[in-house]
């Protein structure tokens, strides 16, 4: 029997209890803290005024910080529905606003709260310090809604992991033609231990690792610079054509107007036949500029002509709003921008990138002969190699 499960069958275990609580709120970032304040902000832990220190499995001594808690419903049953707990953090002053790098509180919802228990000689700075630390099994749950908040405090109500709405198990489903593995989740430019999924997709061609974009519709999208002829009568397979396309922009304050902007192809096989989205000699294609303060940037009520930008080796696409010249929101998912580099989640997007060659003599251009026999690691059904 562990010295703790011991100290537990004590009437008195010598040393009092410490509930230590950690909130995920980003990706790898967490708030440390316990309830070591009162509402009015007095002191509750003896000799710790601010802080306790305590560490991870590892070694890692985490930090802390008081701040004023009430949490109920922690109990555990055996039978009838499972406990929903419900955690009030005091907010005075910003205090738990300020722990979580005043990340909105209505983004916390989903992420992972651990309660940590263990007695006060086990803290950093007692005599039963050790790593790894001696506590009592951690308890992880769900923060399922903002239930209320004030200017005092602000409460959750949290879920076990598997008690969630919307939530199944197995947790990942098998779906015909649909493929889902987290878009780039296994790339090599993501680092080994974010990795998830099987997508190693890149955004680059396979053979040469230069820039390879394509949207939701597996349409590809090549830089605005390239060469692209005003269609007349004939094509040659290979070339890149335009036609006119008259459009409604929507501008910075809300209104519209009639914009005239463009239609972009690449031919299939050499035609004399107008290019049109059912034609099979001619596949649509949409073209980026190269980011630049001083331009503006098109969104239009049809939102696949929203332009498309390069800034920094991301692919970003007004969402609703033309972006006026040197008055651009920052480029970020949200209201006036959203990725513009996204699958469609079909086998024809995975075959479209894993299996595209690179045109020579044209930036971003896709050879019109494919890789047919590159693996796709597409994850829906099928979603396996054929083994004899």
């Amino acid at each position: 029997m562990t010295d703790i499960a011991k100290n537990l069958q004590k009437q008195d275990p010598g040393s009092s209890l410490v509930v230590l609580y950690e909130l995920e709120y980003a990706s790898n970032s967490k708030a440390y803290f316990f309830g070591g304040l009162t509402e009015s902000g007095s002191v509750t832990t003896g000799k710790h005024t601010t802080s306790v220190q305590f560490r991870e499995t590892g070694g890692t001594v985490r930090t802390y910080t008081a701040i004023p808690i009430n949490a109920k419903g922690f109990e555990m049953n055996s039978d009838g529905a499972m406990s929903r707990p419900e955690i009030t953090i005091g907010n005075i002053g910003n205090v738990l606003s300020g722990a979580i790098g005043n990340t909105p509180l209505e983004d916390l919802v989903g992420k992972r709260l651990t309660k940590r228990t263990t007695l006060r000689k086990y803290l950093r700075d007692g005599t039963g310090d050790a790593t790894p630390p001696i506590e009592y099994p951690k308890v992880v749950y769900i923060v399922d809604r903002l239930k209320s908040r004030n200017i005092l405090s602000v409460t959750f109500e949290l879920a076990a992991p598997f008690d969630v709405a919307g939530i199944t198990l197995p947790k990942r489903q098998v779906i015909a033609g649909a493929c889902p593995f987290k878009y780039k989740g296994a790339a090599v430019s993501v680092a080994k231990q974010d990795r998830v999924g099987g997508c190693n997709w890149d955004a680059n061609f396979v053979a040469t690792s230069n820039a390879l974009f394509m949207n939701r519709f597996d349409e590809y999208i090549l830089p605005v610079g390239n060469t692209y002829t005003t269609f007349s009568s004939n094509a040659t397979a290979g070339n890149y054509y335009k036609t006119a396309a008259s459009l409604t922009k929507i501008n910075a304050d809300g209104t519209t107007t009639s914009q005239s902007d463009y239609n972009y192809w690449q031919c299939l096989s050499n035609t004399n036949t107008t290019p049109a989205d059912n034609n099979a000699a001619w596949r649509r294609i949409r073209v980026y500029y190269t980011y630049g303060g001083s331009n503006a940037y098109n969104g239009y009520t049809d939102s696949r002509y929203n332009h498309f930008i390069l800034e920094s080796g991301v692919l970003w696409q007004v969402k609703k709003k033309t972006q006026a010249a040197n008055a651009h929101s920052a480029r970020q998912e949200g209201e006036n921008w959203t990725l513009g580099d996204v699958c469609g989640k079909k086998v024809a997007s995975c075959r479209l990138r894993f299996q595209a060659k690179e045109q020579t003599g044209v930036s971003g251009g896709v050879a019109l002969t494919t890789a047919r026999f590159r693996h796709l690691p597409f994850g829906g059904f099928p979603s396996v190699q054929q083994r004899r």
